[in-house]
């Protein structure tokens, strides 16, 4: 029963990072990187790669707490470059870069619908889980490159 409530706690945290974006305008901006005249890139792609950072094979069993709470640090900081993202423009400024916050949210929701924590089966071959944790670590990586593509097209 234990392993339904962390499972519970760490559904909740992801979760509550996917969807926090539709919160109301108590955004704290000194928290996160400021959009600048250089735009978001310069800004957030320190923070992405400091929530990359991981110890090694930190999620080669996607059930693993420690996996998780990798994973759900990525979830929160996407939710808060989301916010960001959103104020500079969204999509009509970001076009990639809200493709790639998309593509990373349904993993942070996949990841929990899969159930994957505390699951001595997440990563056997056919489970979703490690697909679910691969894409959500690959995020970090793939928006800094979003972000500094969406804007040197602009």
């Amino acid at each position: 029963m234990s392993s339904h409530v962390r499972v519970a706690v760490v559904g909740a945290a992801l979760l509550l990072a996917a969807t926090a974006c539709t919160s109301g305008g108590d955004s704290k901006p000194a928290a996160s990187p400021s959009s600048t005249a250089a735009g978001l890139a310069a800004g957030w792609a320190p923070k992405l790669k400091t929530v990359a950072v991981a110890a090694t094979g930190i999620c080669n069993q996607a059930g693993d707490q420690a996996c998780a709470e990798h994973l759900t640090d990525i979830a929160l900081a996407l939710t808060e470059l989301e916010q960001a993202v959103t104020a500079a423009g969204g999509k009509g400024a970001y076009p990639r870069t809200v493709a790639e916050i998309d593509k990373a949210n349904a993993a942070v929701d996949a990841y929990t619908d899969h159930e994957c924590l505390d699951d001595v089966n997440a990563s056997i071959q056919g489970s979703p889980c490690p697909d679910d944790a691969r894409v959500i670590m690959s995020a970090p990586v793939v928006l800094r490159l979003s972000l500094e593509a969406d804007e040197a097209r602009g």
